[in-house]
């Protein structure tokens, strides 16, 4: 039982400090697609080029720790490619060949990246299997939207893309899919390089500790897919699954926790008494003495593996008070310094 209860509390509380950092990075996301939609959609001319958007996602990177880069792609038709690719200074290119694109109805051509996945720039999104349909999810919903797990580029870790759909004005909560269909003007993704950056989470909590964590996206129950973990589990008695809420509403995620060695067994002691009186009673006293010593060493154990979590638990929740103390402050800080900058680098007119 105690072995069990130890399980249940290390992992609950893993599966909410995951949860809460992908929630973090999801609102920043978001609120720099609305910087994009303001000063790139609807301002002409654009306020925003690629320099700016690499300096301003490089300097507020910290805000997002499980995220390997953002960028933004444009909806480019079919009609306007040409036009678009001499107004860029290059062609639109395939997501893993990087040859030419072919000839189709419809792009979304990377035109700001941050320096860090700068690779993605000219390349079209629509032509990724993963990058696609998540597309199609995120402009016909209005909601930011996940990819299963899948390889990254460049890095070849396993991870999945954020997607939020950029409109070219406010829509109304009630408009219909196809109305945010042909409003849409473009696409801001970020990666979560979740093989490295979420096991570099998890080991600053676990610590020492003899448990194993997997993330797995379970969106089809039959065919669950691994993000985070190995594939191959030691075998162990003790299994707790914590749900994962990574606020897409069209994929469901879940973490499942072993310990990493089967639980001790119940050590039995028999004694035989096959002497005189005398002997038994030796062997019995002693017997009794090292029981209790036995029970007393448990205990303490137990007393110990309390503190030990009480004092992870108050540990974690000072991280998260000041990690969100210290957003509320950068956040608007970076956001007037932002404002400052582009109004410095701006001409004034009449």
């Amino acid at each position: 039982k105690h072995f069990e209860d130890m399980l249940v509390n290390m992992c609950d509380e893993r599966a909410r400090m995951l949860q809460h950092q992908f929630a973090v990075s999801m609102n920043h996301v978001h609120a720099l697609a609305i910087l994009v939609s303001t000063f790139h959609l609807r301002k002409q001319p654009s306020a925003l080029d690629q320099k700016t958007f690499a300096e301003y996602t490089a300097r507020t990177e910290f805000e997002r720790p499980l995220m390997s880069g953002v960028a933004y792609a444009q909806k480019v038709l079919g009609s306007e490619r040409e036009a678009f690719e001499r107004e860029q200074g290059w062609v639109i290119k395939r997501m893993h060949s990087k040859e030419l694109s072919p000839i189709q109805d419809e792009y979304a051509p990377t035109v700001f990246s941050q320096e860090t996945i700068g690779y993605l720039v000219s390349l079209d999104m629509m032509s990724g299997e993963e990058d696609h349909e998540n597309i199609l999810r995120a402009r016909a919903s209005g909601k930011g939207v996940l990819t299963s797990p899948f390889r990254l580029l460049e890095s070849n870790h396993l991870g999945v893309v954020l997607t939020f759909a950029l409109y070219k004005q406010d829509m109304p909560p009630d408009a219909t899919a196809e109305e945010r269909i042909q409003a849409a003007s473009g696409y801001l993704g970020g990666a979560f390089d979740v093989e490295s950056l979420v096991e570099n989470l998890l080991r600053q909590l676990a610590k020492n500790e003899a448990i194993i964590v997997n993330v797995y996206d379970i969106t089809n129950s039959c065919r669950p897919l691994i993000m985070y973990g190995p594939e191959a589990l030691p075998e162990s008695d003790l299994l707790h699954i914590s749900p994962l809420d990574f606020g897409d509403p069209f994929r469901k995620h879940e973490m499942r926790c072993r310990l990493a060695r089967k639980t001790p067994l119940p050590k039995l002691a028999i004694g035989f008494s096959s002497g005189v009186l005398a002997l038994v009673a030796l062997i019995c006293f002693m017997v009794y003495n090292a029981h209790n010593h036995i029970k007393k060493v448990e205990e303490d154990y137990r007393k110990m593996e309390e503190l030990k979590v009480h004092a992870e638990a108050a540990d974690i929740a000072k991280s998260q008070f000041l990690a969100t103390v210290s957003h509320e402050i950068r956040t608007p800080m970076n956001g007037v310094l932002g404002m400052l900058r582009m109004l410095m680098d701006t001409d004034l007119d009449a």
